[in-house]
């Protein structure tokens, strides 16, 4: 391969992968058809609302991108904001109603008169003290020109419960009305019923959209665009081991698949092999988030040597997991015994899922719910789990039966089809 391909190749990666941003850009967008169809329905249903909901890092951020883009092509005038922890109700409407701007034409005067165009912002009436009614009322008239759509992303890291019934009282006064606008609101993770119990009637005005962690297909379908882009391939197995470790987290799919590509180009090679993706998950590891590495190291301590607090949290990385990502102890059992090739009960290991869930010097790095002899468990940050992952293969823990294992747990998640 000639220098000036593989320059063009490794900056070309560099836009065909995004493991460090939210996709922008439809041509490299994967997958969540049922999300945006039933996003669509309610911007085209009079009164109805949506709320878009998931753990962080199955990809909410780059949705919200994907459907101002597409709510455009369609003539439907969107808005899209990000909201931040110290905002008020006026600076989030503020923020919005800043990115829309109506032209207006007028008649002109004289023998020979032109029309006059003028551009009207409606940010400009939002006062410090605006209420739902007040919005309403802004909004109305920009309603009659086109369909409105108005996406709240991070919509989780407003504070105080004031804001929620607000916009609370916001969703329940449009459709009241029928207004012609449709709000969006996008992140909030566990916090759905939060918003509803403010009005118990708005329960019926706003759809609900789960946004689980990606299928094999759908994280396929990114690689598939990039490798296409590039006018490169995948060798099956390097492909399936790529899927694997993303644990349907779109951010790892692009991360490992960057890795890869560069691995393979710096070779000379067009072709991405097995070898280039476990080169590449090395890399990948020393380019994962701060803040998952110390979320790592901080729930691994262990003040004497031979600790077995990272073996204990491999297991619960590869624990079967319920629909909400929950695992239970017995779960952790089967892979533990694997890891330490011996075999281990519960009381071997429960302890440190109790430090996982309750010792603050250890994040907690797992929260726990239920009762006890019935507590189940799960990753507070969901980037943690494939990193930890990750990290088994790099240090050939995770192998053999193990990975088998992952393979299983991973067709035992996937959607029946």
């Amino acid at each position: 391969m000639k220098d000036s391909v593989m320059r063009d190749l490794l900056f070309q990666c560099g836009k065909v992968f995004s493991p460090a941003t939210p996709i922008n850009t439809r041509d490299l967008f994967a997958g969540r058809t049922p999300q945006i169809t039933q996003v669509s329905q309610a911007v085209h249903t009079r009164g109805q609302h949506a709320i878009i909901f998931g753990e962080r890092g199955v990809g909410k951020t780059s949705l919200a991108n994907i459907l101002k883009s597409l709510l455009e092509d369609e003539n439907t005038i969107a808005a899209k904001v990000n909201c931040h922890n110290e905002d008020s109700y006026a600076m989030i409407w503020r923020n919005a109603l800043s990115e829309i701007k109506i032209v207006q034409e007028q008649e002109g005067y004289g023998f020979r008169p032109q029309k006059q165009t003028t551009e009207y912002n409606p940010a400009h009436e939002i006062g410090a003290k605006v209420g739902p009614d007040d919005v309403r009322r802004i909004l109305m008239p920009l309603g009659k020109l086109a369909d409105m759509v108005v996406i709240l992303d991070e919509f989780d890291r407003l504070r105080g419960g004031k804001l929620q019934r607000l916009f609370a009282d916001t969703i329940k006064n449009f459709s009241d009305h029928a207004l012609n606008t449709t709000l969006v609101i996008v992140g909030v993770a566990n916090d759905v019923s939060g918003l509803i119990k403010e009005h118990a009637s708005v329960d019926r005005c706003l759809v609900q959209i789960p946004m689980p962690r990606m299928t094999p297909v759908e994280l396929k379908e990114i690689i598939h665009h990039a490798t296409t882009e590039l006018k490169m391939s995948i060798q099956p197995e390097a492909l399936e081991l790529i899927i694997l470790l993303s644990q349907g987290l779109p951010h790892y799919t692009h991360l490992l698949g960057f890795e890869s590509t560069v691995t393979a180009i710096e070779a000379g090679r067009r072709k991405i092999t097995l070898a280039d993706v476990k080169k590449g998950v090395t890399r990948a590891l020393q380019k994962v988030q701060h803040s998952v590495l110390d979320e790592y190291r901080n729930a691994i301590q262990g003040q004497r040597a031979g600790t077995l607090f990272p073996h204990v949290l491999l297991a619960c990385a590869l624990a079967e997991v319920d629909a909400q990502g929950y695992f239970i102890s017995a779960k952790v059992r089967d892979p533990f015994s694997m890891i330490m090739q011996k075999r281990y009960d519960i009381p071997g290991f429960s302890q440190h899922l109790d430090k996982f869930s309750s010792d603050p010097s250890r994040g907690p790095v797992l929260e726990k719910a239920g009762t006890a002899r019935r507590y189940r468990f799960r990753f507070r940050n969901p980037l943690l789990q494939p990193y930890i992952i990750m990290r088994g293969l790099a240090e050939g823990i995770l192998d053999g039966e193990l990975l088998d294992l992952l393979k299983r747990k991973q067709r035992q998640r996937a959607p029946a089809t």
